[in-house]
């Protein structure tokens, strides 16, 4: 890592940390994190089970914010992960949509544009080092999509 003046540099992986937590908070400060449509609440309630269902699967204590595999992780394929690779990224992207789509303002729309390239970008990123990590990923990539099953 370079540094300035005896300071680290943020590496890619704190950026896109970073980048991701502001557009939460900044949705979280911005308006009602709770959906006021009835269909929009169930689809974010949907995101959030996702989310659980996820960890749940990947073992609490085994979750990292950052997308560098942990030393000590296992690729798993179960659960959520049998149909989508990244069912966290996913579910945040879900109630991202949910809350833009309840908002309707400029402010959200930017927020949720700048979140999906964030979380693609990670993902990406993500991914070649889970490659080289697991000798399986690459086979799992082709039984699997990203973000949405069947689609991406």
């Amino acid at each position: 890592m370079r540094q300035i003046k005896n300071l680290p540099l943020m590496t890619k992986s704190q950026i896109l940390v970073l980048i991701q937590f502001s557009v939460i908070l900044l949705y979280a400060v911005s308006g009602p994190l709770i959906a006021k449509n009835i269909w929009l609440e169930a689809t974010e309630l949907i995101g959030l089970a996702l989310a659980v269902w996820a960890i749940f699967i990947m073992n609490p204590i085994r979750v990292s914010i950052f997308p560098e595999p942990r030393e000590d992780g296992d690729l798993i394929e179960t659960g959520p992960y049998a149909f989508i690779r990244h069912p966290m990224y996913t579910s945040i992207l879900i109630v991202a949509a949910v809350l833009t789509l309840d908002r309707m303002d400029i402010m959200s729309v930017a927020l949720f544009l700048i979140l999906v390239i964030n979380q693609v970008v990670k993902l990406k990123f993500e991914e070649k080092l889970l490659i080289q990590k697991y000798a399986g990923y690459s086979e799992y990539m082709k039984r699997t999509k990203a973000l949405v099953p069947f689609i991406f």
